[in-house]
């Protein structure tokens, strides 16, 4: 990983932690509303381990934020551009991923890049996901009905289903994903 990767990943823990702070949550209280150990938590805002794709949606509702907040600190001017040259790409544990969305917006929309044998982790989040395939093969999951997707399919679900999705094909899939983020702050788990 470069040092400006780096960099990026040290300016969301931070991010992660500060807005932990501003809302005066304790890990024990935030590892409640997330369902996800106070640990992980604490790791993730040390920036020892990235977080999920699933895990970023779910803390971007639980902080009342955009997801594009939490990994670019950018502020609008009414709209949002961004340059292919500006997009930033994140490694996390189901794969690489550019948040495509601005900091102000009801809909986050996000590119992952999913290797080959590379799954997400399982979530579910309040809200509606929109899921389209650019390129190769997946295996999407909505509450345990397997839907195969090739370059091209698109997909509409309440995600408030556990979903997950991967790759089980000989080559990287790219996946668009759009999804609805409420902008005020969970105050309870979601449902498990």
């Amino acid at each position: 990983m470069g040092d400006e990767a780096k960099k990026t990943d040290l300016a969301v823990a931070q991010r992660l932690r500060r807005l932990r702070q501003e809302r005066n949550l304790t890990l024990a209280v935030l590892a409640d509303q997330t369902g996800v150990s106070a640990v992980h938590l604490s790791r993730l805002e040390k920036g020892e381990r990235h977080p999920s794709v699933g895990l970023l949606f779910q803390l971007a509702r639980v902080y009342g934020v955009s997801l594009s907040s939490l990994v670019d600190e950018g502020e609008g001017s009414g709209f949002h551009l961004l340059r292919s040259s500006a997009a930033s790409t994140h490694e996390g544990p189901d794969g690489r991923y550019t948040v495509l969305s601005g900091a102000h917006t009801a809909m986050s929309v996000i590119r992952v890049q999913v290797a080959t044998g590379r799954r997400t982790e399982e979530t579910r989040h309040a809200g509606e996901e929109w899921l389209h395939v650019l390129g190769g093969t997946i295996v999407l999951t909505i509450s345990g009905r397997d839907i195969s997707l090739a370059a091209g399919d698109a997909v509409q679900f309440d995600s408030g289903q556990p979903h997950r999705v991967a790759n089980e094909a000989e080559e990287e899939a790219t996946v668009l994903i759009a999804s609805t983020a409420p902008t005020t702050p969970t105050h309870h788990p979601l449902p498990r």
